[in-house]
């Protein structure tokens, strides 16, 4: 009689905070048991990982695909076509967005958002669970909404779909919040236990600098950069600490990129502050100088391919990144996966010729592709070439981490008996590995390009399981077993419960949240 559905032998198993040899045990889509040796006649099913190193499933917490606000407009991904992608990089967690619906009104408006993302996501094939955070567009409406008003929405959100984080914007036209909003924000996802994402660049100064660059007739996609430099993301890093300070809210920056972003949450962090911060490899694998046309001269608007924001810096940035993924500055790595057609003329980063805007920067779609390739190249850059301390630090900024933030450890992010789902890769072992070079035929994904088309890597996985089936075996997706489904998350934004002077909210008279 079999005792466990699957067992995966003779491999090297890397967690967090452990490197041991082990064999693992799965039954009913759960880690049941890691032992040293497990006798094969115990199982329905039996890998060999031939000593290949084993992980927990990557989790990558910042990913959009088309969604029913379209906020993004035309990106190329649905939520069947991203986790397809993601489970051939040996991710097996997305956390992707939601978006307000800003005609919806009510105490359950924002749940109706979420609930119209499950939906249209339901219908679909999905390769690995997903979860949800909620982009809040707009709270300074006509209907006055406040901060009492906001805390009944986010509860009721939380409790019918367990969407246990929101993002701001404090840059992009129709989405920058004013500081007063923010702060009515921060004042009822900290009631909440709420994690509050900030997408962190000085919206006035990018539009102010992109009109002056403008009138120079300077609107080549290089020049996206040129409108946001590194100080346009420290100003608004800077602002929004002082922001959460005066709220007493723990807040998490995505996508940094600036050495002045880095600074202000290094000193925030060492003042005992709860900042986090999430980077993507395209901040330390590419430059600005991947936004000018080089391979086709004749393509002129080829730059458009890798424009995103906050843009790509300056090659000599990417050090001060490493190091900070290194001593911990930099909580997570997520790939900002975001992908638009390029060939197209009709869609995606040609949209910024539509309608006689002539393909200037102001007009490009932000985004490029990245969910498949994140894990890899990382495991590449970070472990196999020494960038990052160890493979543990790897695994805990690209699996536990993230589990950690967004409510979802130990069932994600983990390899532990009895508590963690079986989202495990198995990459090759040394033995046999082959330095692979990345082609975009090979990403299973809808998009007709990568940015990292032609980077070698030293490993890839070899085998994914998401509930402990394989649904990506040696280069191969196994639809059959693709059984992916919405992530119910926990709150884990837990307050310091201190204050900058006499102020409190109105709330803590009723008793104060949840302590350490």
């Amino acid at each position: 009689m079999s005792v466990y559905d699957l067992i995966i032998k003779n491999g090297i198993v890397c967690t967090a905070s452990d490197f041991y040899p082990a064999d693992i045990g799965i039954c009913g889509g759960k880690i049941a048991a890691i032992a040293d040796s497990i006798d094969s006649s115990l199982a329905k099913e039996v890998i060999d990982a031939e000593g290949g190193i084993i992980t927990p499933g990557g989790i990558d917490a910042h990913v959009h695909v088309d969604e029913p606000m379209k906020l993004l407009g035309d990106v190329v991904d649905t939520m069947g076509s991203a986790t397809q992608s993601a489970v051939a990089g040996g991710t097996t967690t997305v956390i992707a967005f939601a978006s307000q619906d800003v005609g919806l009104r009510g105490p359950k408006a924002l749940s109706n958002s979420v609930k119209q993302a499950i939906d249209l996501y339901e219908e679909q094939t999905l390769y690995c669970d997903y979860g949800l955070h909620l982009i809040i567009a707009r709270l300074e409406d006509e209907s006055k909404q406040t901060c009492e008003e906001l805390d009944d929405q986010l509860r009721n959100m939380y409790d019918d779909h367990g969407v246990s984080s929101v993002k701001v914007f404090m840059t992009y036209p129709g989405l920058q919040m004013s500081d007063y909003s923010i702060l009515n924000t921060m004042y009822a996802t900290r009631k909440n236990g709420i994690t509050t994402m900030i997408h962190a660049e000085n919206g006035d100064i990018v539009r102010w600098m992109t009109e002056s660059l403008e009138l120079q007739g300077l609107v080549q996609p290089y020049y996206h950069g040129v409108s946001r430099p590194t100080i346009v993301e420290g100003e608004a890093t800077s602002r929004a600490i002082t922001l959460a300070t005066t709220m007493d809210t723990p807040i998490l920056f995505v996508h940094v990129s600036s050495p002045e972003a880095l600074d202000s949450i290094r000193k925030a962090q060492t003042s005992g502050l709860k900042v986090y911060a999430e980077t993507c490899p395209q901040y330390m694998l590419l430059s600005d100088e991947d936004t000018k046309c080089h391979h086709d001269q004749s393509d002129k608007f080829e730059g458009a391919k890798n424009v995103c924001s906050p843009p790509l810096r300056e090659k000599q940035n990417e050090q001060r990144i490493w190091t900070a993924m290194d001593n911990g500055t930099i909580t997570i790595v997520s790939s900002d996966h975001c992908a638009y057609l390029y060939s197209s003329k009709f869609r995606g980063k040609h949209n910024a010729f539509d309608n006689g805007k002539g393909g200037g920067f102001r007009y490009i779609p932000n985004g490029m592709p990245g969910v498949c390739t994140r894990l890899p190249l990382l495991f590449d850059q970070g472990y196999l070439k020494n960038k990052l301390s160890s493979l543990m630090k790897f695994v805990e900024l690209h699996c536990t981490n993230p589990a950690k933030i967004y409510g979802c450890y130990p069932k994600k992010g983990a390899l532990l008996p009895g508590s963690s789902d079986a989202d495990i890769v198995i990459w090759y072992p040394s033995k046999s590995k082959v330095p692979v070079k990345i082609r975009n035929e090979m990403l299973h994904h809808p998009c007709d390009y990568t940015p990292y088309e032609g980077f070698e890597v030293g490993n890839w996985p070899r085998y994914t399981l998401v509930h402990g089936k394989v649904v990506y075996k040696e280069g191969k997706l196994l639809q059959h077993n693709a059984e992916g489904h919405y992530l119910r998350r926990n709150t884990n934004s837990i307050p310091r419960n201190k204050w900058v002077n006499g102020w409190r909210p109105a709330y803590e008279k009723f008793g104060t949240p949840q302590q350490e």
